[in-house]
């Protein structure tokens, strides 16, 4: 067994040496390079295993300063070159070059990068097995195609060798603040079969503009995929692929016009998507994210559709349907693979296949839990809510349909109560929702016991009245505000004083300690009618009739008397509608009496409002705890 695996090792290295040797780099200055372009006879360059390298002396026009402490990337050249033929690159390395150390050491302003900087491509561009270039503010108007075959694997080894001991990362692929206005097309893989990592090797696509055409990446088994700050203004589809990568960054993006997809295909990739703008819908197809990753749902939040669901319904409808894929073509849509990204087929599976096909829904299902699993195994409460909201939502459509198709009790009851969910508590993740429903359901039947009658204000109708009798008499009496005062609570105090006489004319015959403690009982029963008949003393403005008040002290008197029948009236409706609204409150929480203590219309309007009340706090209590659980 050893020697087979010794063999293999043996095999292993043979293999990368021969290569290596196989391998025999053309080099190239940049200027040898553009210049070798320029005087191409045919429409097409083609050039293969080449390193376009640096030369002080002639290529500092093709070069761009790096500054590493502020990560800027200075372009020496101030006009745009343009290129107007097709491209075809296999194997050619754009490489930087380290100007000076210091102490061995890099410092801020000490080497160049190389590459395409400040040009326009009239023609194709395709770049094969490229590993090491910088392509920034370029503009290309026809296709461009960056991808690798499976010798990639061994040029990246060989790089690794050779570069080891650089500090210069040659391993990246750089797109930036570039301008493309077709087709772009990028793929990149490891072609091992041990699926192993290409060290190293990164793509970065930064701050770019993707114009009325289709962009598509698929890169697996790299390093990093960064993709931040671009503008895709698409008419066609944007999918990107993933597949074993180390990192992958979508952020700050905006998707204007395109349909976006990602897809992955197994749990060791480490996402950061995150504040995109997505203008339609987002196809994602991922499996198990790991916990690492930072993806928020807010950015695509009701926008999303399974690619496990989406796709054979794709498959079907291209088989079934040719006529409606043919008139997406008409429209703009280029290709068969595109047009299952237009808004009009994605629409069609959204009201034909997502709810309705039992496997299309359960895929839909799957890929928002296994979302709703991530975010509550990191703890992000809001986004999980999100994903769960529409989750619901989904569901909800779900029995609705099923009804539809075949009505049953069961079915209906579980649509309506899945919307009331919705209203009331937004699917119980919200309970202030009950609440704040709670309050205007109460403060409504309020309204309602405000205009009748009710043993908890049995004044009520009578309150006003009793208030306009006083302010009479005690301008047609030759008496003090008190005095009427008191005369109006006559009946309520005789049966204190009742109470007094008995308990004095007791006081011989029975012990001390009753009658002592009884007429302080009696002294706190009428504080309050002789603490208000004290303070209306106080305020008493008119001594005599109305009739009797000379002509000059009517009108300040009259203001003054309208001034305190006002605050009376004013006070009268607060105690009214205090009334009503504590009846209210008591009537939806169904607590405090037994007896409805409300005659006519409002007594059933009162059971239902208790009816209310039970279903509420239900949904409030339910949602809370909900809530505290999570």
């Amino acid at each position: 067994m050893l020697k087979k695996i010794l063999l293999l090792l043996l095999f292993c290295c043979f293999s990368i040496n021969s290569f290596s040797q196989e391998i025999k780099f053309k080099e190239y200055s940049y200027t040898q390079f553009f210049k070798m372009i320029e005087e191409e006879k045919d429409s097409v360059f083609m050039l293969k295993d080449a390193l376009i390298k640096y030369n002080a002396t002639t290529d500092s026009v093709y070069a761009a300063k790096v500054d590493i402490a502020g990560m800027e990337v200075n372009i020496l050249r101030k006009d745009t070159i343009t290129i107007n033929k097709e491209i075809h690159l296999n194997n050619v390395q754009f490489l930087g070059y380290l100007m000076e150390r210091k102490d061995g050491q890099i410092t801020p302003t000490n080497f160049m990068n190389f590459g395409f900087y400040r040009m326009k491509f009239l023609k194709p561009l395709k770049l094969m097995n490229t590993i090491a270039i910088n392509i920034k503010d370029c503009e290309f108007n026809d296709k461009v195609i960056i991808g690798s075959t499976s010798i990639i694997d061994k040029i990246v080894n060989l790089f690794e060798e050779k570069f080891n001991n650089n500090d210069i990362s040659y391993q990246d692929i750089t797109i930036h603040n570039s301008t493309f206005n077709s087709k772009v097309q990028i793929y990149l893989s490891n072609h091992n079969t041990n699926k192993n990592l290409i060290t190293g090797l990164t793509l970065d696509v930064d701050k770019n503009i993707f114009n009325n055409t289709g962009i598509s990446i698929d890169t697996r088994n790299i390093y990093s995929l960064s993709i931040i700050n671009n503008q895709f203004n698409t008419i066609n589809r944007t999918p990107i692929w993933s597949n074993n990568n180390e990192l992958v960054t979508i952020e700050n993006n905006q998707f204007t016009a395109a349909s976006f997809s990602v897809n992955t295909e197994n749990n060791t990739q480490r996402f950061s998507i995150f504040n995109n703008t997505f203008k339609q819908y987002v196809k994602l197809g991922f499996f198990d994210i790991i916990k690492k990753s930072k993806i928020d749902w807010q950015q695509w939040n009701h926008k999303v559709i399974a690619s496990g669901g989406q796709t054979p319904y794709y498959t079907k409808i291209t088989k079934e349907n040719l006529k409606i894929r043919d008139s997406l073509f008409k429209q703009g849509i280029d290709s068969y693979e595109n047009w299952q990204y237009s808004e009009k087929l994605i629409k069609l599976y959204i009201n034909e296949s997502q709810i309705i096909d039992k496997n299309s829904y359960a895929e839909e299902i799957k890929l928002r839990y296994n979302f709703y699993n991530f975010y509550k195994n990191n703890y992000d409460l809001e986004n999980a809510n999100l994903v769960y909201e529409d989750i619901k939502d989904l569901e909800t459509k779900r029995f609705e349909y099923l009804y539809d198709k075949n009505p049953s009790f069961k079915t209906f009851f579980k649509w309506r109560i899945n919307q009331f969910l919705k209203v009331f508590s937004n699917y119980g993740k919200e309970p202030e929702r009950a609440v704040i429903f709670s309050m205007y359901v109460i403060l409504l039947f309020a309204f309602i016991y405000l205009l009748f009658p009710n043993s908890w204000d049995s004044h009520g109708r009578k309150r006003i009245m009793d208030r306009y009798t006083f302010f009479l008499k005690y301008m047609d009496k030759d008496a003090g505000m008190h005095e009427v005062y008191i005369n109006e609570q006559k009946e309520n105090l005789l049966e204190f004083d009742e109470f007094k006489d008995f308990v004095n004319s007791k006081e011989k015959r029975v012990p001390k300690i009753f009658t002592a403690t009884a007429l302080p009982l009696y002294k706190w029963a009428i504080s309050g009618t002789k603490l208000s008949s004290s303070l209306l003393k106080r305020v008493d403005i008119m001594k005599g009739t109305w009739n009797e008040l000379p002509q000059s002290k009517r009108i300040w008197k009259s203001v003054l008397l309208i001034t305190f029948f006002l605050i009376a009236i004013v006070y009268d409706i607060f105690i009214k509608m205090l009334n009503a609204l504590m009846l209210s409150i008591n009537t939806f929480t169904t607590l405090g009496f037994g007896e409805i203590p409300i005659k006519g219309l409002p007594r059933y309007l009162a059971i239902i409002q208790g009816f209310i009340g039970w279903f509420m706090l239900t949904i409030f209590s339910v949602s809370l705890i909900s809530q505290l659980l999570n």
